[in-house]
């Protein structure tokens, strides 16, 4: 098992209008997620976080793949609870590993942070 977080300032990510449509940070669901929200940067605060904790869970294994932020996508299920789509090498790692990742993020005031959790099934 390992386990990662991250927590970002909204109000640093508002200061940067171009990483909302960065397309080699975010997919383009994300994307479209952040901007059909009531507040987009917060959302996209979220996300990146939710990446990074991903990152800071995976490399604490021997051995990790090589990832892109592409690789780590995040979606969110009906209730709204976010969870990790892995891009083809990521699957096919997570697999071979025999891993599943579950994540969480939290917003409070001006920052947004996540948890990510990775363990053997």
């Amino acid at each position: 098992m390992r386990v990662g977080c991250d927590v970002q300032s909204i109000a640093e990510l508002r200061a940067k209008p171009a990483l909302l449509g960065n397309r080699a940070v975010f997919s383009r669901y994300e994307r479209e997620y952040c901007e059909g929200r009531r507040d987009p940067w917060a959302s996209l605060a979220g996300i990146l976080c939710a990446k990074e904790a991903c990152f800071k869970t995976l490399f604490g294994f021997d051995e990790p793949p090589s990832l892109t932020y592409l690789d780590v996508e995040i979606r969110h299920g009906e209730n709204g609870r976010p969870r990790l789509q892995p891009g083809e090498r990521l699957r096919v790692w997570l697999a071979a590993n025999a891993l599943t990742v579950d994540l969480t993020i939290s917003h409070s005031g001006d920052y947004a942070m996540a948890t990510a959790l990775a363990v053997h099934h």
